[in-house]
């Protein structure tokens, strides 16, 4: 069994060097994992606020192309040419949604992947 070995902190030996040794060592340890732990949080919040303005930016276009084909911009409006634009926007959100989708679940992946290479 061993003991642990501390400092004489009797009244005469006592100063404020020793107890701030004391009680800093294992401050500045638990500080410092925590805060390392708010920064790959802090990284992932911003990875997955990119991934959002990267979603928004690709379906912009989209609802842009959505307004030409409901205002009739590209010509006179038949069932078939609305049916052909819904069809060409509906497959654009489609591969939209499952980028944004895949991203998102590879992100909680990282996220525990950093956590445990911090720890």
């Amino acid at each position: 069994m061993t003991t642990l070995m501390f400092p004489n902190l009797t009244a005469n030996t006592t100063n404020k060097d020793t107890i701030l040794v004391l009680w800093h060592q294992p401050w500045v340890e638990a500080t410092h994992s925590a805060a390392k732990l708010q920064r790959v949080w802090l990284e992932t919040i911003n990875e997955a606020l990119r991934y959002e303005l990267d979603f928004i930016s690709t379906v912009a276009p989209i609802y842009s192309k959505l307004t030409c084909c409901m205002l009739g911009f590209e010509g006179p409006q038949t069932p078939a040419s609305m049916a052909a634009c819904y069809h060409s926007i509906a497959g654009d959100m489609t591969e939209a949604t499952f980028n944004r989708m895949r991203k998102v679940s590879e992100l909680s992946e990282d996220l525990r992947e950093r956590i445990w290479s911090e720890l």
